[in-house]
């Protein structure tokens, strides 16, 4: 069979490791991009961003994407010298500056395929993300990154307790904002009647996507180090935390705007936004340990490490520890005839489109 000269263009492809951690899936991205201009990681991901928003959507979105739980993460050159690696993560939302289960799955994603050495027993990384520095401890054995923790440098705090916003339907709810990485407005399952289970992901989401507005026209908060973030884009539920055995337990659901569904783990950081409130409340002490639970049970653990003051508030650090597994080595294509390729300065960025 004889084969014609394509008359497409293909501008790139693009290598992807895709991890899951609790069923969250991570897109982790090792070749066929230029590394973008930036003194920081978070000088670079803000050239994605403005420059170059065409590689997160073609990550993220059908067709080439689609999982109900789908985030990316492009791997980078670090800027600090004692970081092994820096990596920027894509979400729907846009790029949050921090993310635990992208952490976790970038790590393991990079000792697994051989970017980073492994050795048996623990590995202890250094990752450069936006957000600041992560340190990262992999327990690994037989070429498998058995549990991954972490600990970012950029302490969590509460930004806002017993805030309200009227949703139809409903009248006034009260949340906290809590910042760790993002902001995250925690509300109360009970008060809606939810349990947090998986048959109730549909009401969940129904409601959420009613919470994202109200609180945008509420509040648009601002870091202190790292300023406007954009528009909240997380919703968090929560259940009431129980002793069980040798540390508490609590049940967490995480949305992220626009999705038509929830996450499918805990996550990290949403598990040390949960942490943090509890601490607040002094329900929690340094020491602590915090098993939280998703809608669909899968589970990640997440300890408080030491408390410090951070712009006027009280800074929380916490160690998350969970597991992941790589599920798919694979190249994503990028045709530019394609109408369904994102372009957002696409093009520019992949290696060999010149």
């Amino acid at each position: 069979m004889a084969f014609t000269s394509l008359s497409y263009q293909i501008a790139g492809t693009v290598d992807v490791v895709d991890v899951h951690v609790g069923g969250d899936l991570h897109r982790i991205v090792l070749g066929g991009v230029k590394e973008p201009p930036g003194r920081s990681v978070f000088e670079k991901m803000h050239f994605i961003k403005e420059k170059a928003d065409g590689l997160r959507k073609l990550l993220l979105h059908e067709p080439r994407g689609g999982h109900p739980s789908l985030f990316a993460d492009l791997v980078v050159a670090p800027s600090a010298p004692n970081a092994d690696a820096g990596f920027i993560i894509m979400e729907l939302m846009g790029y949050p500056l921090i993310s635990g289960t992208n952490t976790m799955s970038t790590a393991i994603a990079l000792l697994e395929t051989g970017r980073l050495k492994m050795s048996e027993g623990i590995n202890n990384l250094v990752l450069e993300a936006p957000g600041g520095l992560i340190e990262v401890d992999a327990l690994c054995r037989d070429g498998k990154v058995k549990r991954v923790s972490y600990r970012a440098k950029t302490p969590s705090y509460v930004a806002g307790e017993g805030l309200s916003v009227d949703i139809p339907g409903f009248g006034e709810v009260k949340f906290d904002l809590i910042w760790t990485g993002a902001f995250y407005p925690i509300f109360n399952a009970a008060e809606f009647g939810f349990s947090l289970v998986r048959d109730e992901e549909e009401e969940i989401v129904a409601l959420a996507r009613k919470l994202v507005p109200a609180m945008r026209s509420a509040i648009h908060p601002l870091h202190p180090v790292y300023g406007d973030e954009g528009p909240i884009s997380f919703v968090l539920f929560a259940g009431e935390a129980e002793e069980v055995g040798d540390c508490w337990e609590r049940r967490v659901c995480c949305y992220e705007f626009p999705r038509n569904s929830v996450c499918r783990a805990p996550a990290g950081v949403p598990s040390t936004a949960v942490m943090v409130q509890l601490v607040h409340r002094g329900q929690l002490k340094v020491g602590d340990t915090l098993r939280t639970k998703s809608v669909f049970d899968s589970e990640l653990k997440a300890s408080i490490l030491d408390l410090s003051e951070y712009h006027g508030h009280v800074g929380v650090r916490a160690e998350v520890s969970g597991s992941g597994w790589i599920t798919a080595k694979s190249q994503l294509v990028v045709d530019l005839n394609d109408p369904l390729t994102p372009l957002d300065g696409l093009a520019d960025i992949l290696v060999g489109s010149e």
